[in-house]
């Protein structure tokens, strides 16, 4: 019970009492404790906080969740076949973002975009060769099936092998009147219609070292090339090194006359080691497509249209020609006839590749102005790998105008993109650098100059280490403050995985510090562990479970999912500090208030007639 040391004084009269100490039972203290307003307070505080700046603070920590997750997904590994000390990355302007992709070519896919160059002729001459024909093979790769036993094996003119057509053979005609020009044109002409995917061009210069390649002789010269994206990977498809070059090599035989010979043509030679670091200014492009035609939209379950029948549809793509042929008969839904025409147009040429999709269409059932859009069936008839200019063509024989398949036609275009001043042009859309070192793949069609950096990548992995450090740091700035509105353990989802590998990650350069945790980076400790063992740091970053970086981003996506406000506490957590606590709900909850109501009688067991207070104030007893 409580104690009391008292004095006494008579002041004008009135006789007083001053308590002089005050103790407190332990049962008074636990029945009142001394941080029950403060906590009444607290919870009122935090309801306000919540009201006033929930909202703002969960779009602020989603805008940096954002943002980490953008920092982490431009960190790149090389993985080029280089050392690091020799790797590189490739730097896009943020503008050029969605506009290209660009990669390094690892050391073992490398092949140059330009093969082959002839020499140089003066273009206005009349030729030396003797009027005629002239007839020369021209081969890209060998045959998958043979190429570890015979690479000379022989293969028919025009066969379709795994690897797309192996070998054609060229037809020139050289009459007495032709320029050096002319006949580069019709060599030119005659591998540019051919089946392969070979380009040539007549380039012109006055000087060596005009031309941005390599090309070494003066006036006009015919230049052979295969686009990039052609080039048969290692790895894909059980392709080893040891095949590689056999499966990429163009190569030309002379096989009547001596056309090849008379243009002494010599190979490209590959570049020696890692990309050239430096900038390459890029402008103009415009992103190309294949031509592709697309019929109207049908009901799949409706009976067609179309007549009974045999049906032709003519096409032409570059120097081919053909017919595609279905029929139609008596009771054939939409459905049937669509996959008809797909079929018969895939098979008829590997220049042409055709397929049922998905499209809309009005429903029938509604008129006027209320209609609404049903599911329903399309033929699309696209090119397949068209080589520069060319271009697919149909021409739907009579009674196909249902089929509406010039309303929707594209026809199709080259890409072109003007490169540190060179106009370049590409189909498909990729562009080789560096003699093939740095490749960019064109996507969407830009206008201003925009820059492109080749780095060396050490030093920008160290960068971006750094920036997703402090992406890191600022995501934590954004939630301690108001760690309190969010649930229990918010803030640790991106700490757990820097606590679980602390001593490791402090071996790279990355280590806790300050109250808060933040995270410092010390870029010449990860310098010196990249290089002493690379290997360790990579899985330590970028380890497909326990990576550091792999973590962090399985956390952001799964926040950015969610939206960081469903992470808030719920409101209702937060009552009023002047409402009473809730009512009871259960046995035990009954029992512990009628315990407490006991100690609080317990407690106050005292005289009130005592003039004391128990804060030890002079209480007058007059009267």
């Amino acid at each position: 019970m409580e104690k009391r040391v008292v004095a006494e004084l008579t002041l004008d009269g009135t006789k007083l009492i001053t308590a002089e100490s005050t103790e407190k039972s332990d049962s008074l203290q636990q029945v009142f404790p001394e941080s029950y307003w403060e906590d009444r307070f607290s919870r009122a505080a935090l309801k306000n906080k919540y009201e006033l700046t929930a909202p703002s603070v969960a779009m602020e920590v989603q805008s940096k969740v954002k943002s980490l997750s953008e920092t982490l997904a431009a960190f790149r590994w090389p993985d080029q076949g280089f050392g690091l000390s020799g790797a590189r990355l490739v730097v896009n302007d943020p503008f050029l973002d969605n506009k290209i992709s660009s990669s390094i070519t690892p050391k073992g896919d490398l092949q140059r975009y330009n093969r082959y160059y002839s020499r140089g002729f003066t273009g206005e001459d009349l030729t030396t060769l003797d009027p005629g024909y002239y007839k020369f093979d021209m081969s890209l790769g060998y045959n998958r099936s043979s190429i570890d036993l015979d690479l000379s094996s022989s293969v028919s003119e025009g066969q379709d092998l795994p690897w797309g057509h192996i070998k054609n053979q060229l037809v020139v005609q050289i009459t007495s009147d032709m320029t050096n020009d002319e006949v580069l044109e019709a060599v030119r002409d005659a591998v540019n219609d051919s089946s392969l995917p070979v380009q040539a061009r007549i380039i012109k210069q006055n000087a060596v070292g005009s031309n941005p390649d390599d090309l070494l002789g003066t006036g006009s010269a015919l230049a052979f090339s295969v686009n990039t994206a052609y080039v048969v990977t290692e790895g894909s498809d059980g392709v080893g090194p040891e095949n590689f070059e056999a499966l990429n090599k163009l190569s030309f035989d002379d096989t009547s006359g001596h056309l090849i010979s008379h243009l002494k043509l010599y190979a490209t030679q590959k570049p020696l080691g890692p990309a050239e670091e430096g900038l390459y200014n890029l402008s103009n492009a415009v992103a190309g497509g294949p031509s592709q035609f697309l019929s109207k939209a049908f009901d799949v379950n409706a009976g067609t249209t179309l007549t009974a029948g045999d049906h032709s549809i003519d096409y032409t793509i570059g120097s081919e020609s053909g017919t595609i042929y279905f029929s139609v008969e008596d009771g054939d839904d939409w459905d049937t006839v669509l996959t008809r025409i797909a079929n018969a147009a895939s098979s008829t040429s590997d220049k042409i590749h055709a397929e049922v999709v998905d499209a809309k269409l009005v429903s029938p059932v509604y008129t006027g102005d209320d209609y609404y859009l049903i599911d329903g069936k399309s033929v699309s008839i696209t090119a397949v790998n068209p080589k520069i200019g060319e271009r697919l063509e149909l021409e739907p024989g009579s009674g196909l105008d249902a089929l509406g398949l010039n309303v929707t036609a594209r026809p199709g275009s080259d890409a072109q993109m003007t490169i540190n001043g060179f106009t370049e042009i590409r189909a498909p859309g990729e562009f080789a650098l560096d003699r093939g070192r740095v490749k960019v793949n064109l996507e969407e069609g830009f206008g201003g100059s925009l820059p492109l950096r080749v780095v060396d990548a050490v030093t920008e992995m160290e960068k971006n280490v750094g920036l997703i450090t402090d992406g890191y740091n600022d995501l934590r700035k954004a939630i301690l403050p108001a760690e309190d509105l969010f649930r229990e353990g918010f803030a640790d989802l991106w700490r757990n995985p820097v606590t679980d590998n602390k001593v490791d990650l402090e071996w790279i350069g990355l280590k806790e510090a300050e109250e808060d945790k933040l995270l410092w980076f010390d870029s010449d400790t990860f310098y010196d562990a990249l290089l002493s063992d690379p290997d360790k740091v990579r899985e330590m970053l970028e380890d497909e479970e326990d990576g550091l970086f792999t973590r962090w981003q399985d956390v952001n996506d799964e926040v950015i999912e969610n939206k960081v406000s469903s992470y808030l506490i719920p409101e209702t957590s937060l009552p009023g500090p002047w409402l009473p606590e809730p009512s009871p709900r259960t046995e035990l909850e009954l029992e512990v208030k009628r315990e407490l109501v006991d100690t609080f009688e317990d407690s106050f067991d005292f005289d009130i007639d005592e003039p004391v207070d128990d804060s030890g104030r002079i209480v007058s007893i007059k009267g």
